[in-house]
């Protein structure tokens, strides 16, 4: 009787300590912000203006979010201890801007993401230019879209997309950066 009685309050021990594994795991791992590579498109000359989004370019990457986590916890934490990744910021700069050829030119863009875990694309953000000259612009999403499906892939794959205001005289270096937060 007592054998049984020490395999019941071990057993008992083991699903409490395990059941409550994630949240320890939850309250040590408070979470990370993690930068992506930087995406450099170049965007062609406009020469006409339509009322259709047009596609501005796409960029591919290998990622491999176990190897971030466990960079920056000291190797404390990997891809297991991750329960969210949401976009929590983003820069977009025109590297050769000028006032005829900026960011004023654009209405709007957004851009999409899809990897090889998940090819289903779901945006990342979209956002309004100002009719004022810019050379660049930062902003946090406000509603941004759950990325851990997608990010457990170690190819990804950004989508360019934008609607015009007006026509460029020149090609436009663009530099899309976007900082993720991981909890």
């Amino acid at each position: 009787m007592k054998k049984i009685l020490i395999t019941i309050f071990a057993a008992f021990i083991l699903l409490v300590e395990f059941s409550s594994c994630k949240k320890l795991v939850a309250a040590i791992f408070q979470g990370l912000d993690v930068n992506v590579p930087e995406v450099q498109v170049t965007i062609p000359t406009v020469i006409a203006v339509t009322s259709n989004e047009i596609p501005l370019g796409n960029f591919s990457f290998h990622f491999n979010l176990d190897s971030i986590v466990k960079a920056n916890t000291a190797g404390v934490f990997g891809v297991n201890a991750v329960s969210s990744i949401k976009v929590k910021q983003i820069s977009i700069n025109i590297t050769n801007a000028d006032q005829l050829n900026n960011l004023s030119n654009f209405e709007s863009a957004r851009v999409t993401l899809q990897s090889n875990t998940n090819n289903n694309p779901t945006e990342l953000f979209s956002m309004t230019f100002p009719d004022t000259y810019a050379s660049s612009i930062t902003t946090t999403p406000t509603n941004s879209p759950e990325l851990l499906a997608y990010l457990k892939g170690s190819d990804i794959t950004y989508n360019i997309y934008g609607k015009m205001r007006r026509i460029t005289s020149k090609p436009l270096n663009m530099v899309v950066s976007v900082t993720l937060r991981v909890n």
